[in-house]
């Protein structure tokens, strides 16, 4: 059952009118209507006063508890009471009794305390067990609170998406717009093959590409073809950041600019893949200043886009190259190059980074370093991967390089 039918159910079950349940909990008749018809859900306030008015748990109004068994709601049966006068007479009986005396004084008897600490013991667990139901009813609250949060604000998300889509769709100056690829890496250009469609066509009407990378920008006008279509090729410098659109100029020469997409990481996607599988320097410099040799030092290429037809390996200082490394023969599969590091003292105060050069079929160079370390000066104890409170981060551009 849904929130608002559980409501309706206990209502109906103390024979009220959603009217008369309003009065009670100092609300509209309409709120109650909308509660019921799960239009709407009762605040946490409510919820609270409609579980006591229900006698039954929040989490079971919340569908995520059973309700709980209506015999006695928690108290003791007369069943139980009786056991618990029938130990507390056998105790006392099973009390041993001295031999009676002349003129005792008088003694007091036990089986009242006895009872009485039985009842004590019975009315504290009692206490204990409800306190563990209020605890296990407050987290299922918590809980059925997050999920509807959740839910609410997944809802909210939707539709604010939907609208944006709908007023994005109802502002572009476009019906109808595709646009073909195609890189010439060894160049360093791309090309787009455009083909873009007016939402609204008027006669006389001339269209232009424009295309924005690095800084430069280029513009092609073009005419239009069959469905007034505009089509045309246009190029630009292959880079990280490339803007596309196109600009509608009207018979009586009115511009209409569209962004029709935005291109990110066109250039760094097209280069291989490279990771240096073995341990990084800030590992090796534990014992000291000294760089120890390897001769198993692991580095992977992966051809994602373009194949890597020549790879080194060197130590850097700096970002200058201090010693390339010996190519060792490995017998390692493809894509997988073993480089042989010589010993090395290590001066503090410089940053130092093994990395690796690869060029690829179309003669691009892409630099791929591993974890840097540096050490300031002579009063650290040791190298590490930090300075002025950050991680040091190297670039993969040839140009900050030098070797």
């Amino acid at each position: 059952m849904t929130v608002g039918q559980r409501i309706a159910q206990k209502r109906k079950e103390l024979g009220l009118s959603q009217e008369e349940l309003g009065e009670r909990l100092g609300v509209s008749r309409q709120a109650i209507y909308k509660w019921e018809a799960d239009q709407t859900l009762p605040e946490i306030e409510k919820l609270v006063n409609l579980s006591k008015l229900f006698s039954v748990p929040v989490g079971w109004l919340l569908g995520v508890e059973e309700e709980p068994s209506p015999e006695n709601g928690g108290e003791l049966t007369e069943e139980q009471l009786k056991l618990a006068e029938e130990i507390a007479r056998r105790y006392i009986d099973a009390i041993p009794q001295p031999e009676p005396a002349p003129a005792p004084p008088k003694r007091r008897r036990k089986w009242p305390f006895v009872a009485a600490a039985l009842v004590l013991i019975a009315v504290f667990w009692h206490l204990f067990g409800r306190l563990d139901g209020l605890d296990n009813q407050y987290d299922n609250l918590q809980s059925s609170i997050g999920n509807i949060s959740d839910s609410v604000n997944r809802q909210i998300d939707g539709i604010a998406s939907r609208v944006e889509s709908i007023l994005e769709a109802q502002n572009t100056l476009v019906a109808d717009w595709n646009a073909d690829r195609a890189p010439d890496y060894r160049a360093n250009e791309i090309t787009f093959t455009l083909r873009a469609v007016p939402r609204t066509y008027e006669e006389g009407m001339t269209a232009i590409f424009v295309l924005e990378s690095a800084g430069e920008r280029s513009e092609t006008p073009v005419e239009p073809g069959a469905d007034h279509a505009f089509s045309g090729d246009v190029t630009c410098p292959l880079t990280d950041d490339i803007r596309l659109s196109v600009v509608f100029v009207s018979a009586d020469g009115t511009r209409q600019t569209q962004l029709l997409e935005q291109y990110p990481y066109l250039y760094s996607g097209s280069f291989s893949d490279a990771y240096i599988v073995g341990s990084p320097l800030w590992v090796d410099m534990r014992g000291g200043d000294t760089l120890p040799a390897n001769d198993h030092i692991l580095y992977s290429v992966t051809a994602t886009k373009c194949v890597a037809a020549d790879i080194r390996c060197g130590l850097f200082r700096d970002n200058q190259l201090v010693t390339w490394y010996e190519p060792a023969n490995s017998g390692a599969p493809a894509q997988v190059s073993v480089f042989r590091r010589p010993q090395m003292t290590l001066e503090r105060g410089h940053l130092y980074c093994e990395a690796l050069v690869v060029t690829d079929e179309y003669g691009r160079e892409r630099v791929y370093p591993n974890v840097p370390l540096i050490a300031w000066d002579d009063t650290m104890q040791k190298w590490d991967i930090y300075a002025s409170g950050g991680v040091i981060s190297v670039d993969n551009d040839p140009t900050s390089w030098s070797y």
